[in-house]
């Protein structure tokens, strides 16, 4: 299956090594984990700006992201406003772009959206429960 994991996942993964965590392990074995330019400066950002991580620890975040997710690469805006923060469409254009399965998110915004076309939108939470349903 593939996944786009946004920025608040994985930023979630490397501060609390908690359910995030072993959400990104268990995804880097069992599926297929993309990611865009826009996410890593997201996580990037977020890094310096909200958590004071140093130059060296963002590096080390960066590197892992771009050593074990795929990048999207260049993608084409959506043609019109979807979410209700503009950022949002960034995830939406890049995830549609490559076609995954699932978005998982902890962003209301994108988690009242539930479903873009094909791409369901879930909570880490809703994530194991459809990754539950679809074993069976």
């Amino acid at each position: 299956m593939k996944i786009f994991l946004d920025a608040n996942v994985i930023i979630s993964a490397f501060i609390t090594h908690g359910h995030a965590a072993e959400l990104v392990e268990y995804c880097l074995i069992h599926h297929k984990i993309y990611t865009s330019d826009f996410i890593i400066k997201e996580v990037k950002r977020n890094l310096k700006e909200k958590f004071n991580f140093n130059d060296k620890e963002i590096n080390e975040v960066i590197n892992f992201i771009k050593s074990n997710f795929i990048n999207v690469g260049k993608y084409k805006r959506l043609n019109k406003k979807i979410s209700n923060d503009p950022d949002d469409d960034n995830v939406l254009a890049a995830a549609i772009f490559e076609k995954v399965d699932c978005i998982v998110t902890g962003d209301k915004d994108l988690l009242i959206i539930k479903k873009f076309e094909d791409i369901k939108i879930l909570s880490p939470k809703d994530f194991w429960k459809f990754e539950k349903f679809s074993e069976e």
